[in-house]
């Protein structure tokens, strides 16, 4: 009897082709489904790698193939673990992800939104310089660029939300801030946040201080609306790579 065909794996380019070298040299098959199950009910999900997490994501759309060749490739394509939870359905599908196991990975920046909002005790605490800059170089350290990251706060400056807004390059027009002003500032209502702090994370090599001064009319902007609506604005950071970064609070003599 002859055997029966695998079907291809999915090994999606790097957008634009070229580019940064793959995170992975290989996407070759390994491992199993047993066995990554195992691991988890043995030592938990913190253990595995950001590719193994994916893998395992990946198996509500994908019945039987092993799942790690798509995975890889996946990050290899976005660029990262976050780069992939953070792409739209259509986009991971189109890199080859199934339609259900796209859709799924799509929904989870909102999953885990809701579970940081309603775990109080599980939420970080941003109401100083310190915690701040720390969550900022760790929890944003891999996420994708340029983009601006919107932090909403409790009345204890513990993180609500955080969530990512579309942010072109250059310094923005007076449509586009007033947009996202309004934007933010109906998404602080939803999540009843009492604070805020954005932060814009610019392309790489790209001066922090020079980036700030182009943010001048959005971080007026959002100071001047926010107090209309009980919503503090704490800091307007620009954090670049390195350990680069600028606060227009700091800039400012009259915050």
């Amino acid at each position: 009897m002859a055997k029966a065909k695998m079907p291809p794996d999915h090994t999606p380019t790097a957008p634009g082709g070229g580019g940064a070298a793959p995170a992975f040299a290989s996407t070759g098959p390994a491992g199993h489904r047993k066995r990554m199950r195992q691991r988890v009910l043995a030592h938990g999900a913190g253990g595995l790698a950001d590719y193994e997490l994916l893998e395992m994501l990946l198996f509500y759309g994908v019945p039987r193939r092993d799942t790690k060749p798509l995975a890889k490739s996946l990050i290899n394509h976005f660029g990262s673990f976050s780069a992939v939870l953070d792409s739209s359905a259509e986009a991971l599908h189109g890199a080859g992800a199934p339609r259900g196991s796209a859709a799924l990975c799509s929904h989870l920046p909102d999953v885990a939104a809701c579970l940081v909002r309603d775990g109080s005790s599980q939420r970080p605490y941003l109401g100083d310089w310190d915690s701040l800059l720390h969550y900022c170089n760790t929890a944003l350290l891999a996420a994708s660029r340029p983009q601006m990251r919107v932090l909403y706060l409790d009345s204890r400056n513990a993180l609500l939300v955080d969530e990512a807004r579309a942010w072109g390059h250059g310094t923005p027009d007076a449509e586009t801030v007033r947009l996202s002003v309004g934007q933010i500032l109906q998404r602080a209502l939803e999540v009843q946040a009492s604070a805020l702090v954005t932060v814009h994370l610019p392309e790489p090599g790209q001066d922090v201080h020079a980036v700030l001064k182009g943010d001048a009319p959005f971080v007026t902007a959002i100071r001047k609306a926010a107090p209309l609506l009980a919503v503090s604005v704490h800091d307007h950071l620009v954090i670049g790579q390195k350990g680069a970064w600028c606060s227009a609070r700091q800039q400012e003599t009259d915050w």
